[in-house]
């Protein structure tokens, strides 16, 4: 295998993308009748690959990687290759610890913050931080959690077998991930965990909140998209407040839209109620 890592960067022309990697001879294109191309690169479970993701001081390192794949809309070559997904394991070996997985996945996420990769929030999940938005993620089953904080191995092995947090910085998006093998979960034992890197540009990660024809015309119905998830995450806030939670009203939007921030007209009641009754920290 090639020394060097294997480069990828969202938005990356395929030519630049295959300049990049001129020694890996196991690249492979799919192109699918419906415009789409899929850049492929796979490893051998018993040598993995090691990926380079470029986005200048906040670039990083994925070890121990099993397969990336890139996808391109032809009918779009401006965009580039704008959607990575990265998949890798967290050591060498297939079993791991699942005390030790918590703590390489916890490092992981925290890494990827010192390296000034923001934490992100839905537009529709509610604000939490620390170890409430793990003990919500629990009951919850799929919410995206904030990386900053460390769970406890209870807490770790209460999570659902996938488990998700998401990024921004600039104009990428982020989603780290891990899925875990259900029958292996004796939290003195050891488990096989699979991590994902969904790495995507700011207007793919846009496009991903609408179905068929509305992709691309995105920019003409966010405003009313954003309006209409803002709603249920006030909703639920104001139901997590009554149970006792501490919502993150200092949480800061990135900026997705040219209209952004966006909020509701019909939402005064609910925020005037998570201001007012929102436990202390």
């Amino acid at each position: 295998m090639p020394a060097s890592p294997f480069y990828v960067q969202v938005g990356i022309s395929p030519d630049e993308y295959n300049q990049r990697n001129p020694l890996y001879i196991k690249k492979s294109i799919d192109k699918q009748p419906a415009g789409l191309s899929f850049y492929e690169q796979n490893w051998s479970s018993k040598q993995k690959g090691t990926i380079h993701v470029e986005h200048g001081q906040h670039s990083f390192t994925i070890p121990f990687v099993l397969s990336s794949t890139g996808t391109e809309d032809t009918e779009y070559p401006d965009r580039g290759i704008d959607d990575f997904s990265i998949n890798s394991s967290l050591q060498t070996e297939q079993f791991i610890n699942h005390d030790e997985a918590r703590l390489r996945f916890t490092e992981t996420l925290q890494n990827l913050v010192h390296l000034g990769w923001q934490p992100y929030t839905e537009l529709y999940s509610p604000r939490l931080s620390g170890q409430l938005s793990i003990l919500y993620a629990i009951e919850d089953g799929i919410y995206e959690p904030d990386p900053i904080y460390t769970p406890t191995l209870d807490e770790w092995m209460q999570l659902g077998s996938n488990h998700s947090c998401f990024f921004y910085i600039n104009d990428v998006y982020m989603v780290v991930s891990f899925r875990r093998k259900r029958q292996m979960m004796d939290k003195d034992g050891q488990g096989v965990y699979l991590l994902n890197y969904k790495i995507l540009t700011r207007e793919a990660h846009a496009r991903e909140h609408f179905e068929g024809d509305e992709r691309e015309q995105w920019q003409n119905l966010w405003v009313e998209k954003v309006k209409e998830y803002k709603m249920l995450r006030y909703q639920k806030e104001v139901e997590l407040i009554k149970q006792g939670y501490h919502i993150n009203t200092q949480y800061i939007e990135p900026k997705i839209h040219p209209d952004d921030p966006v909020e509701p007209e019909d939402a005064k009641a609910l925020l005037d109620y998570i201001q007012q009754n929102n436990p202390k920290h």
